[in-house]
């Protein structure tokens, strides 16, 4: 008798953990009703306990957010361009001269309060892109401006507040179970804009004209906020299955039930994303992070959909808008890739050059033409240098030349029409940049140039953009362009689009100032041949100055002050003093654009922040914080 009773015990206990996992895999109904609940681990089951309406409701309010922030900056962004492009109508061609005095001052007092105060501004001091280090080589990162401290603060404490919001005068279970649910509901929502400021062809990024590395500071605020949401998801789980049945009990749902081992999985792989992803691990392995940090966000991706799936979740249809967007995304890249760097009888041509103070021109000969704007930024690929990490990895560079070359294919016989004379000719784009040998793979660029024959060597690769020139600088009557070191690759575009376009009377410009700061007079080389080029353009003495700062001469010698309009000076220069003196001389509206180190690019920053008051102002900065 004893003997049967232990086994009808025992078939009852299999029956309950077999039902335990076929109702938390969702199998059973997902709401239980409320007069058959009794025990906590009532509420550890499908959406037992989980409040719909209200998590509706806070979805619903993330997504009003997010569009009332774009529908914000893009009313800012066209309001912008409308008076930008008003005033380029007004200024252009050499008659309008007389006319820029209207555009010199402010036309309200408030809008250069914001730009001091808000858009301009570094979120404490005056440090903005100046890495916050732990010691002399621990780098955390970068500090948010003002703006973006202002949205991130209001989007996370929003999250938070929604998770909050519980009903706390139901029995402790059920609270438990609610906040399950809600943040649930909220961490795949959240994965949305996540995936999406992750894009390099982020549509939002040339609809509303705002930097990848705008972006990419949202993506990474957006993925914490996604992991908290998931490890509270899943300690809400854990909390009532804890009191209900004990550990044990939790180790064995995990392993036999497919839904929340899937759960853990995803949660798991978005911790190792967020322990993976600070300041000084992305920052010291970079190449080998970013490699990572795909794949740990792929097992995370599968995770939570097969969890979402087997559990017939109502979030389910966000994860597939997700893949949709990376799939669609991922193509997009690979169609373009291969048509600009790869035809039937070619692929893109690479050529490295080392120069003086540890650096390459690097040359890529496409296979196509190629649509370029100042300002813009290629990710390049190049799998025959450095590790296996790099393999799959691309770079991002300031493009700082390009040239377009006509390739005849004539035959014998003249052409007839201009569709004949088309097949004829082929134009192809090359595209030129700068880059300094620091670390992985610049650095195996730069050691394998400097052991070539003519310190020169050629492979194969494929260059992926353009990506950014959004901000056109033609409708400003003066033009201040700050470059730290390799920076003057951004800059350099700009120089010979406004000079080229000042002599055809298509711009605004009429005044041009080059501030280059550089180590050594070495480094000039770097840019040399495009510098001469541009020296010699028509109506440039006109328009351009350039000044360079050498800090670290040789000797006082070699640092030779000119008296026109190419001046060398030793040491640093003083952005202040400079911006200062420009703002006196200017002629219509100012832009004072900045691309360099970020000390450097902080107290440019500094120095336009000061003085946005006194005329019409605006600064403009290339970043990569990375």
């Amino acid at each position: 008798m004893h003997s049967h009773i232990h086994l009808r015990n025992a078939n009852g206990i299999a029956a309950m953990a077999d039902l335990d996992a076929r109702s938390e895999a969702g199998a059973l109904p997902l709401v239980t009703p409320r007069n058959a609940l009794n025990s906590a681990n009532d509420f550890t089951r499908g959406l037992t306990g989980v409040n719909q309406l209200t998590d509706s409701t806070f979805v619903l309010a993330v997504i009003i957010f997010f569009c009332a922030l774009l529908v914000l900056t893009f009313a800012l962004r066209l309001w912008k361009m409308g008076s930008n492009h008003l005033r380029h109508l007004f200024a252009a061609g050499q008659s309008a001269r007389d006319r820029q005095a209207i555009f010199m001052t402010n036309s309200s007092s408030w809008w250069p309060w914001v730009k001091r105060h808000v858009l301009y501004a570094p979120l404490l001091g005056k440090r903005h892109n100046r890495e916050v280090q732990l010691g002399s080589v621990v780098q955390v990162g970068t500090l948010p401006s003002r703006f973006h401290t202002i949205v991130l603060v209001v989007y996370v404490c929003t999250n938070l507040a929604y998770c909050a919001v519980l009903d706390y005068s139901k029995p402790r279970a059920e609270c438990w179970a609610e906040l399950r649910g809600r943040t649930g509901s909220l961490a795949v929502l959240n994965l949305i804009p996540t995936i999406i400021f992750a894009f390099r062809n982020n549509p939002l990024i040339w609809i509303l004209r705002v930097s990848y590395d705008t972006f990419n500071l949202l993506h990474r605020w957006t993925a914490r906020i996604v992991i908290f949401e998931a490890v509270m998801h899943t300690i809400a789980w854990t909390v009532n299955k804890v009191e209900a049945t004990g550990w044990p009990s939790v180790w064995k749902s995990l392993v036999h039930s497919s839904f929340l081992g899937w759960g853990t999985v995803g949660t798991v792989g978005f911790l190792i994303i967020l322990i993976t992803a600070v300041g000084p691990v992305r920052h010291a392995w970079y190449e080998t992070f970013i490699n990572g940090h795909r794949i740990l966000a792929l097992a995370a991706m599968v995770g939570t959909h097969v969890h979402l799936e087997h559990g017939s979740l109502p979030q389910t249809p966000y994860m597939k808008f997700c893949w949709a967007l990376w799939i669609l995304e991922y193509l997009m890249r690979l169609f373009y890739l291969v048509w600009l760097n790869i035809s039937r009888h070619k692929r893109t041509k690479v050529t490295v050059e080392a120069m003086p103070s540890e650096a390459c021109r690097v040359t890529f000969d496409l296979v196509r033409p190629w649509k370029f704007q100042p300002g813009s930024h290629i990710h390049v690929w190049l799998p025959t240098i450095g590790k296996v990490t790099n393999f799959l990895s691309t770079h991002p560079f300031s493009v700082a030349w390009t040239e377009d070359h006509v390739v005849g294919h004539f035959n014998e016989k003249l052409p007839s029409t201009e569709k004949d004379l088309d097949k004829q000719d082929k134009t192809t784009t090359s595209v030129s940049v700068v880059l300094r040998a620091r670390t992985g793979i610049t650095r195996k660029m730069f050691e394998r140039a400097m052991k070539a024959p003519m310190r020169t060597f050629t492979t194969f690769g494929t260059v992926e953009g353009p990506y950014g020139g959004h901000e056109s600088l033609d409708s400003y009557g003066t033009v201040l362009l700050f470059a730290g070191g390799v920076g003057i690759t951004h800059q350099i575009p700009y120089i010979r689009h406004l000079v080229d376009g000042s002599s055809q009377g298509t711009v605004a410009t009429r005044k041009i100032i080059l501030v280059w700061s550089v180590p050594n007079t070495e480094a000039l080389e770097w840019v040399r041949p495009w510098m001469d080029e541009i020296l010699k353009m028509k109506g440039r003495r006109d328009v351009l100055k350039i000044m360079l700062f050498v800090t670290k001469p040789k000797s006082q010698q070699e640092v030779i002050s000119g008296t026109g309009t190419v001046q060398m000076f030793p040491g640093r220069c003083t952005p202040q003093a400079i911006v200062d003196k420009e703002i006196i001389e200017r002629v219509g509206a100012m832009c004072v654009a900045v691309c360099g180190p970020g000390s450097f690019a902080d107290a440019v920053r500094q120095a336009t922040r000061k003085r946005v008051a006194l005329g019409s102002i605006d600064f403009v900065e290339e970043a990569f914080t990375y």
